[in-house]
């Protein structure tokens, strides 16, 4: 009997740590001003959240959003204290990219930044030695090139802008779109500075549940739940954003 009872606590053991379900945390919110991406409402969280929590609970995660500014996201990310984020590989440089201690999921979103100048502004060549606005944390694949001024979030950089604090920003075109209407201040998407997917970034540990997140993302792109959860979004910016971004 005491071993037909030790077998069966043993089978049981197996079987609970089987059903498990994954727990793993991250961060979204970017700057903190990464509308529509992120946006601080319960009601309507942002782009990233809706999609973020979509895709793991199709994957059957369970998963907590930690509000962190951006550069503490890629320091907990380093540091093993969160699981994953969401990042272009397009931001980063080559050697950013052959880190190994990540691994990316399959594409989810498209996504687009710009050199943003005051409207008439010749057409920028090169960014070369020049000071040029980004946010604080943030990746730039060619951020060797040109002289960072860091500002905290989307929303100052325009601020700066319009203010002649700075002649050239990089920012993702939905964040120019929706501050510059908030803050009624005019620009022009001078150049295409990256263009590229969004993926998650997960710790390289987490290679055994890559396959149920990939997973995840393909149903919900073939649903259409994806392009519609960003719909849901950009349906809300100016009429322009909704053309050939």
């Amino acid at each position: 009997m005491k071993q037909v009872l030790i077998v069966w606590l043993f089978a049981f053991a197996g079987l609970t740590k089987a059903e498990q379900v994954p727990y793993l945390k991250y961060s979204l919110s970017g700057s903190g001003s990464f509308y529509p991406y992120f946006t601080h409402s319960e009601d309507a969280p942002g782009i990233l959240p809706e999609m973020v929590e979509a895709i793991l609970v199709k994957a059957n995660i369970k998963g907590d959003n930690l509000l962190l500014p951006a550069k503490r996201t890629n320091f907990y990310l380093e540091k093993q204290q969160i699981d994953f984020d969401i990042i272009s590989p397009d931001w980063l440089n080559e050697q950013q990219k052959q880190d190994d201690r990540f691994i990316y999921s399959d594409p989810i979103l498209p996504i687009k930044e710009y050199v943003v100048t005051r409207q008439s502004q010749p057409p920028v060549l090169t960014l070369a030695g020049i000071e040029v606005g980004t946010v604080r944390g943030y990746y730039y694949h060619d951020d060797q090139l040109f002289e960072r001024v860091d500002f905290a979030s989307e929303k100052e950089l325009l601020q700066a802008l319009n203010l002649r604090r700075i002649e050239y920003i990089i920012i993702g075109d939905l964040p120019a779109l929706y501050w510059s209407e908030q803050l009624g201040i005019t620009f022009s998407f001078n150049q295409l500075h990256s263009e590229g997917m969004l993926q998650l970034r997960l710790l390289a540990k987490h290679q055994g549940l890559l396959k149920r997140i990939n997973q995840a993302i393909t149903q919900l792109k073939h649903s259409g739940e994806i392009e519609k959860i960003e719909q849901q979004y950009i349906s809300q910016l100016p009429m322009h954003a909704k053309g050939g971004r």
